[in-house]
């Protein structure tokens, strides 16, 4: 049973290896934030790691008592990516397409809010797809 997480020899999944859930714009941030961690907590658990509302979003799982530590790493990352286009990494903010207010939301610089407003790009497994 090489699946089950019980396993003795079973590593956690960390941020690595479902960093391709975001854009590549955010690949660098994350980087970081999991060597912060891994530092504190060589053997934290990723829950969950997504774009939602524009924003980073990440879960992680560590030793008793290490909320309160995790949770001042991880805060600055999210908050960096408001400020970071999702596409190219550039700096950026949360944008809806066209401006169009109550439209979908991501975090994109100038350059990356015309081609996505277009539908000329998007990120699918963590890769920026060009569709013109």
């Amino acid at each position: 049973m090489a699946d089950d997480p019980a396993a003795p020899d079973a590593r956690p999944v960390q941020i690595p290896a479902r960093i391709h859930a975001v854009g590549p714009g955010w690949r660098h941030l994350l980087e970081r934030l999991h060597e912060q961690i891994r530092a504190a907590f060589p053997g934290y658990r990723l829950l969950d790691l997504k774009e939602k509302l524009g924003g980073l979003r990440v879960y992680v799982e560590g030793p008793p008592g290490s909320g309160d530590t995790l949770r001042s790493l991880i805060a600055p990352a999210e908050e960096e990516a408001e400020r970071t286009c999702e596409f190219c990494g550039a700096p950026g903010r949360i944008r809806t397409r066209d401006d169009w207010p109550g439209g979908w939301r991501k975090a994109v610089c100038g350059a990356c809010h015309s081609a996505w407003s277009a539908h000329r790009i998007m990120i699918v497994c963590g890769v920026v797809r060009d569709r013109g």
